[in-house]
């Protein structure tokens, strides 16, 4: 599915999270939908803030869909489930890791994003495929586990971006210094049944 060595998260998600997760199935498919829902804008913000980056433009307009068609397929289990969308609140995950961006200038904000964006994939990737193991659901597993292939290809394009754009050393360091803010940052979490 994806090479691991390219890249290792600095804290793993205990099994117990697929725990919580199957207790509380339909709170954390509404978490996950409107997770769904905010990279979608996220990838399409990103392309049209940056239109002289045409390769940029053109892969996150794909990603931006692919995520909505994602939200479309959650929302599906949510209606199987005769539950409905919940309210989207904030991201505490996400919050806490944007704060940590520099946004003054354009060019660093670009890269902070790209980065980032590459390990919050990576993070989505780890835990569906936890999901994809462990459900007891065969059917929701499948999808998982075909989630987290998505997951994957994401992950990966963002940090193609980034050393499109970017110089392989600067893109390396930015990488380490935002697992480690990343690992610290979930680990302070509660463990929830959330995406986060």
């Amino acid at each position: 599915m994806l090479d691991r060595r390219v890249l290792r998260l600095r804290y793993d998600t205990p099994r117990e999270w697929v725990d919580l997760v199957e207790a509380n199935l339909v709170a954390f498919l509404q978490d996950h939908a409107a997770n769904e829902h905010r990279v979608s804008r996220a990838a399409l913000t990103l392309a049209v803030q940056h239109p002289e980056r045409v390769e940029l433009v053109r892969a996150l307009i794909d990603v931006s869909i692919e995520e909505l068609e994602h939200f479309k397929q959650v929302h599906g289990y949510l209606e199987a489930r005769g539950a409905g969308l919940g309210r989207d609140h904030p991201d505490p995950y996400m919050r806490t890791l944007r704060k940590r961006i520099a946004d003054s200038d354009r060019e660093v904000w670009l890269l902070h994003r790209l980065v980032l964006f590459a390990i919050v994939e990576f993070r989505g990737y780890e835990r569906f495929a936890l999901l994809g193991e462990h459900l007891s659901d065969p059917d929701l597993a499948s999808d998982y586990r075909e989630l987290a292939r998505s997951e994957a290809r994401h992950y990966s394009l963002y940090l193609r971006l980034a050393r499109t754009y970017f110089d392989d050393a600067r893109v390396d360091a930015l990488l380490d210094r935002f697992l480690d803010l990343e690992a610290e940052t979930i680990r302070a979490l509660p463990l929830e049944p959330s995406l986060h």
